[in-house]
């Protein structure tokens, strides 16, 4: 789950309804066999305070998808249309949080998250011994790259040095101190009020990357690809 600087601003609209959240989640596990999937876990939906950006995401925190309504230039306008990104994704983390404290309580696990796209499928005996130290070396060699990935994030995290996520096309960006998302600005030039459902997919991008910054693969394959 991302890290955003601040808390939500909890006022009574969003107390209310991150607890209907809750009774909503509780009386669909009293109806669900143990087992079975849980439905509405992996679309956890919230938005800002003027409802005007809507935040998705699962009970792990990943985002699934973000949009903004068709006013929101005449509501937000580019100004603050960022914190409100973040005013959304904090909300709906709160409901998420509280998906994983009710499952918890009632003995059920949490959804596995999907598999990464490089996952390593299982691996068959091998009939060559050459092959088989060849692949074992590799794991080895994967482990220590790993190791430096995580000794990379730790320093990145500790330092607080500031730096910016952009989505592809340059409109939204978050502002970081190490891990921690500080604020979100969309560019005041090149964007008008008809690019809502642009700007919220550069915004959604922006936010995939950083939470693909929290894993340490990210960190191996940038170090490959340099």
């Amino acid at each position: 789950m991302l890290s955003i600087a601040g808390s939500a601003a909890v006022d009574r609209r969003l107390a209310d309804e991150v607890r209907q959240y809750g009774r909503r989640l509780e009386t669909t596990l009293a109806g669900t066999a143990y087992g079975r999937r849980v439905d509405g876990l992996d679309r956890i939906t919230a938005a800002d305070a003027t409802g005007t950006v809507t935040a998705v995401i699962d009970v792990h925190g990943d985002i699934v998808d973000l949009s903004l309504g068709s006013d929101w230039w005449q509501t937000l306008g580019p100004g603050h249309t960022g914190p409100a990104v973040l005013d959304a994704l904090r909300a709906a983390q709160l409901k998420a949080t509280l998906a994983a404290g009710i499952l918890h309580r009632n003995g059920r696990p949490a959804p596995t998250p999907p598999a990464p796209a490089n996952a390593d499928a299982e691996e068959p005996p091998f009939a060559d011994p050459a092959a088989g130290w060849e692949t074992a070396q590799a794991k080895v060699d994967h482990g220590y790259q790993l190791l430096h990935a995580l000794e990379r994030m730790a320093e990145l995290r500790d330092s607080g040095q500031p730096r910016t996520v952009a989505g592809p096309a340059g409109l939204f960006r978050l502002h970081l101190a190490g891990f921690t998302i500080t604020d979100a600005t969309v560019s005041p030039v090149g964007v008008s009020a008809g690019d809502g459902a642009v700007l919220a997919r550069d915004a959604e991008a922006a936010l995939r990357e950083a939470s693909r910054e929290q894993d340490p693969e990210y960190w191996v394959t940038t170090e490959e690809t340099r």
